[in-house]
């Protein structure tokens, strides 16, 4: 399946909806759309992994490639991963306790408006 990357924002926020199989060969597109998104010095950025059938750790590491300048910036990272595949890299690669990783894009846009965040 070819990867859909596709910035907009919901709620004042940008969101980056990625689709597909993320993986080392296109992992990239994600990583230049993070690294664009950025350019706007926003407060919060959500990755929506919702509809991600796979994604390895090239496609983690385009998620959280940025991190100093987001860390600089204050831009804090939310992002949407439901399939336990998706949630079990983020997971192996150390980072499931370091990025909040939300089931839906509501729950991610509720925490990063300062609501109460969806259980995990």
């Amino acid at each position: 399946m070819a990867l859909s990357v596709c910035p907009h924002r919901v709620g004042g926020f940008p969101v980056i909806s990625v689709a597909g199989e993320l993986d080392v060969t296109n992992a990239d597109q994600l990583g230049d759309a993070v690294e664009r998104a950025l350019d706007d010095l926003p407060s919060t950025l959500v990755v929506d992994l919702g509809d991600v059938t796979f994604i390895d750790s090239a496609g983690v590491h385009a998620v959280v490639r940025p991190r100093t300048m987001m860390v600089t910036l204050r831009t804090r990272l939310h992002v949407v991963a439901d399939a336990d595949q998706v949630r079990e890299t983020f997971a192996l690669m150390g980072l499931a306790d370091t990025v909040p990783l939300h089931r839906t894009l509501d729950g991610a846009l509720r925490c990063a408006a300062g609501r109460h965040p969806e259980p995990a």
